[in-house]
């Protein structure tokens, strides 16, 4: 698989998601709300005989929303993280339809308080499980 590419097409496809600004690795500025596709933590390889997959059981996507403190942070996020429906990041992601990898799941989602410039802003982490054929 092609890292880029994989990071691309994750992008991509979050993008069909009305009123969320996202970008397909890490910006040197974000403007909330947003979906950043970051570096995985392991790409493995051969997965299976003769370079027949690879696998990043761990990409993921980080969505800042807004302030903590507001009130419309929470609502927002609450689309978002949904496990289904038209604006569920997991819903999204699992039904598109790919050529730069194989199979994708979104295994979880953890949530965190992130600080951009001065502002502390509520983020949802969601990890992706990843293969596709070894290249």
């Amino acid at each position: 698989m092609d890292l880029g590419a994989v990071m691309q097409a994750v992008a991509d496809r979050i993008d069909t998601i009305a009123d969320l600004r996202v970008y397909a690795y890490p910006p040197g500025t974000v403007a909330p709300p947003a979906a950043v596709v970051t570096y995985p933590g392991t790409l493995t390889y051969d997965a299976t005989y003769g370079r027949g997959m690879d696998r990043i059981p761990d990409l993921t996507v980080v969505l800042l929303v807004g302030k903590v403190s507001d009130r419309a942070s929470r609502d927002l996020i609450t689309k978002w993280v949904k496990g289904s429906g038209a604006t569920s990041i997991k819903t999204v992601v699992e039904s598109g339809t790919y050529t730069a990898f194989d199979t994708v799941r979104v295994t979880e989602v953890t949530f965190d308080i992130i600080a951009v410039g001065a502002v502390e802003h509520l983020a949802a982490t969601f990890t992706l499980d990843i293969a596709g054929q070894g290249a």
